[in-house]
C-alpha cells in the first residue's frame, strides 16, 4: 500500500523515466533503442517496453508505475506458490510416486498450507520492499515472474518426459522461451540453468546418487542443459558489455581480487542474516575502505560461510533439501557478489529477490513436515498455524514500514544516512533532497559531510557549489565549481555557471578564457557556446567584447536549433549588431519576434522589440542598456 503513494525518487527514477525520453513511444526507432541500448549500464529491452506501456497510460503519474511493479510482484507470488507446491510435494513423496499420487499429494492440505506459507513468506518479507517499491528496479519483479514460469515449465518437463514425448518437447521449449524472455528483463537470470541442474539432483533425483553424474540417463540431463546454458552465457556476456560501455565496472587495479573475495563472503552472510532478522534495512550499503572490507568484515563473515558450507555438505544425505536450497542461493547470488563490481554498493536488498526463493521453499518443507508429524493433534496443529500467522504478521508490518521509506527522496535518504552514516553517496543524496524542500543550510552540512567521506566526488562539489551560489557565497561557489572541473572536466553545465560567478567577481577576462578553453576541447557544447556569444556581444567593457567571434558562435547555436529557437535568435541578432552587421541583425530579430509572438512568449517578445529599436538605429545592445 505505501508503494502506491510513492513518487519518483532521486535514485535512478528521474534519470531513467523523467529526463530520458527515448522509451516513450513504440515506433521503430524507440524499439531499436530499447533492444540495443546500455543506458544506465543495463541491457533490459523488455523492462523498457513495460515502461513504455506505463508512459502511454500514466505519463508522469508515479502511481501507475508503482501499480505495475506491485501487480508483477503479486504475479511472482502466485507463480511461486505453484512452483513451491510442486517442489514440496516431490520433496515429501519423491519422484517415484505415480503421477496421480503426486498430483494428490501436491493438493493435500499440508502441502497447500506449506506452499502458501512459502509464497507469502517470500512475497511479504521486508527484503522484497526495495525491488517492489522502487520503480527503477522493475527488472527484478518482471524477470522474477518470467523466471518462475520457466522453472514451472521445467518441472512439467521433468514430470512428463517419460510419458509423453510431445508434451515433454512443448514443456522444454516453453522453458527455453521463458528463460530467453526473462533475460531480456534482467541478466541475473543467466544462472538459472545451473539452478535447474541443482533441482535435477534434488528433489527430482535425475542426476547423482544411484543414477550417477554422467552414466546413462544422467548424461542426457547434462546435454539438455546446453541450449539453456548457451542462453545464460550470452546474456552474461551482454551484461558485462553493457556495464563496460557505461564505464560502470571497477577495474582490478582499483578494486583488487582479495577485496572482491571479502565482499563475496560478506554478501553471502548478509542476505542470510537479513532473511532471519530483517532490521536496519536501507537503500544503500556503501563499499567501505579496503582496510575494513579485508579486515573485520572478512574475518566475521568467512568463518560463517565456511561453517555453513561444511554443514550443508555433511548433511547432504540427511537433509538434501537444505543443501539444494543453499546451492541455489549461492548460484543465483554469484553475479552480484562483487566479482564483476559496478556501483558503490557493498550489498543491496534487491539482490536477494531470486536467491532467497530456495529458503522460502525450505521453510515450506519444514511446515509440511510439522503438519504431517502432528496433524492428528489439533492443539499442535493450531499452534503451528498460530505461529506461522504470527511470523507473517510481524514480517508484513516490517515490510509495510520499509515500503514507506520509498515514498519520496526525502524519506528515502533520511533513512539512508541513518542506516549508512559513513556513506558519502547517502549524505549527498540526502543533501539533494533537503535542497529540494528549501533547507539549504542542512543541504550544505550534508554535502560537506559527503565530501569529508569522499573528497573526490564531483557530484557533491557541483551541487554544493549550486547551493553556495544561491546563498550568495560567490567565492565559495567558485572554489567548488573549480574543484568540480578538476575532478571531472566533462561536466558541461558547470562552465556557464562558473563563468557567471567570475563575472560577478569582476573577473570577466577569466570567464572568457574559461569558456574559450572549454570550446577548444568540446566544440559542440551549445550551452557554453551560447553563453560565450552573449558575453562577447554584450559585456559593458568594450575591450573584452568581440562582435565577430560572438556572431560566429551565436550563428552556430542558432543553426543547431534549426533557426527556430527564439532565445538563440535573440543572441545571434545581438551579436550581429555588435559586429556592425545591423541589417542582418534586424532581419534575425524580426524573425525571432515572429516566433515569440506565435509561441505567446510575451517576455521574450518585449525584449526583442526593445533591442530592435537599437538595431534599427544602428546601435548595439550592451548589458545594462
Amino acid at each position: 500500500m505505501p508503494a502506491l503513494t510513492g513518487s519518483f525518487v532521486d535514485w535512478d527514477d528521474r534519470d531513467l523515466l523523467l529526463l530520458n525520453t527515448r522509451y516513450r513511444t513504440l515506433d521503430a526507432e524507440s524499439l531499436r533503442w530499447m533492444f540495443t541500448t546500455s543506458y544506465t549500464g543495463h541491457f533490459q529491452p523488455l523492462t523498457w517496453l513495460s515502461y513504455a506501456l506505463d508512459w502511454a497510460i500514466w505519463k508522469r503519474e508515479s502511481f501507475g508505475y508503482h501499480l505495475t511493479n506491485l501487480v508483477l510482484h503479486a504475479g511472482v507470488a502466485v507463480a511461486f506458490y505453484f512452483v513451491a507446491r510442486e517442489l514440496i510435494a516431490i520433496t515429501r513423496w519423491g519422484t517415484d510416486a505415480l503421477p496421480s499420487d503426486l498430483r494428490s499429494a501436491s493438493q493435500s492440505s499440508s502441502v497447500v498450507l506449506a506452499a502458501s506459507f512459502a509464497a507469502v513468506l517470500f512475497a511479504t518479507h521486508p527484503l522484497r520492499a526495495e525491488s517492489v517499491a522502487w520503480i527503477a528496479e522493475r527488472r527484478d519483479v518482471l524477470s522474477g515472474l518470467i523466471s518462475l514460469l520457466a522453472v514451472a515449465c521445467y518441472l512439467r518437463y521433468a514430470k512428463v518426459r517419460t510419458r509423453s514425448r510431445r508434451a515433454a518437447i512443448v514443456a522444454y521449449l516453453a522453458t527455453f522461451g521463458f528463460l530467453a524472455i526473462s533475460l531480456l528483463a534482467k541478466a541475473t537470470a543467466a544462472t538459472l540453468p545451473v539452478v535447474l541442474l541443482i533441482l535435477d539432483v534434488y528433489p527430482l533425483r535425475r542426476v547423482g546418487g544411484s543414477r550417477g553424474l554422467w552414466r546413462g540417463a544422467a548424461r542426457g540431463v547434462w546435454i539438455e542443459k546446453l541450449p539453456l546454458a548457451a542462453l545464460g552465457l550470452a546474456a552474461g556476456v551482454r551484461a558485462i558489455v553493457a556495464q563496460t560501455q557505461q564505464d560502470a565496472l571497477y577495474p582490478l587495479a582499483e578494486y583488487d581480487l582479495p577485496a572482491r573475495l571479502a565482499q563475496a563472503c560478506y554478501g553471502a552472510t548478509f542476505y542470510l542474516w537479513k532473511t532471519l532478522w530483517p532490521t536496519n534495512l536501507g537503500p544503500l550499503y556503501q563499499l567501505p575502505p579496503r582496510s575494513v572490507l579485508f579486515g573485520p568484515m572478512l574475518w566475521r563473515s568467512l568463518p560463517v560461510v565456511a561453517g555453513l558450507t561444511i554443514i550443508v555438505v555433511v548433511l547432504r544425505r540427511r537433509i538434501p533439501a537444505l543443501t539444494a536450497a543453499f546451492a541455489a542461493y549461492v548460484v543465483l547470488l554469484a553475479p552480484v557478489l562483487g566479482f564483476a563490481q559496478s556501483g558503490p554498493q557493498l550489498v543491496a536488498d534487491r539482490y536477494s529477490y531470486l536467491p532467497c526463493l530456495g529458503f522460502a521453499v525450505l521453510a515450506g518443507v519444514g511446515i509440511a513436515w510439522v503438519i504431517e508429524r502432528f496433524g492428528r493433534n489439533r492443539s499442535a496443529r493450531g499452534l503451528v498455524i498460530l505461529s506461522v500467522a504470527g511470523v507473517l504478521t510481524v514480517l508484513q508490518h516490517a515490510t509495510y514500514r520499509q515500503c514507506d521509506i520509498w515514498r519520496s527522496s526525502l524519506t528515502l535518504w533520511t533513512r539512508g544516512v541513518r542506516v549508512s552514516p559513513d556513506s558519502s553517496v547517502a549524505h549527498v543524496n540526502y543533501a539533494d533532497a533537503l535542497s529540494g524542500i528549501g533547507d539549504l543550510d542542512g543541504a550544505v552540512r550534508h554535502y560537506r559531510r559527503g565530501l569529508e567521506l569522499e573528497p573526490r566526488d564531483p557530484i557533491a562539489t557541483n551541487h554544493l557549489a549550486d547551493i553556495l551560489s544561491r546563498l550568495g557565497d560567490a567565492a565559495g561557489a567558485t572554489a567548488m565549481y573549480e574543484r568540480t572541473l578538476q575532478l571531472d572536466g566533462k561536466r558541461a553545465a558547470v562552465y556557464p555557471k562558473l563563468a557567471h560567478l567570475l563575472i560577478v567577481q569582476d573577473r570577466a577576462a577569466d570567464a572568457i578564457a574559461l569558456l574559450r578553453g572549454r570550446l577548444s576541447r568540446a566544440p559542440s557544447d551549445l550551452e557554453t557556446m551560447s553563453y560565450l556569444a552573449e558575453l562577447l556581444a554584450t559585456y559593458p567593457d568594450g575591450e573584452l567584447r568581440n562582435g565577430a567571434e560572438a556572431a560566429r558562435w551565436a550563428g552556430m547555436v542558432s543553426e543547431a536549433h534549426g533557426g527556430t529557437d527564439g532565445p538563440a535568435l535573440l543572441t545571434y541578432a545581438t551579436a550581429l549588431a555588435e559586429a556592425g552587421r545591423f541589417d542582418e541583425s534586424v532581419s534575425v530579430a524580426e524573425r525571432a519576434l515572429r516566433f515569440a509572438d506565435g509561441a505567446g512568449n510575451e517576455r521574450l517578445a518585449d525584449e526583442l522589440r526593445r533591442r530592435l529599436t537599437l538595431f534599427r538605429s544602428h546601435q548595439a545592445y550592451h548589458f545594462g542598456d
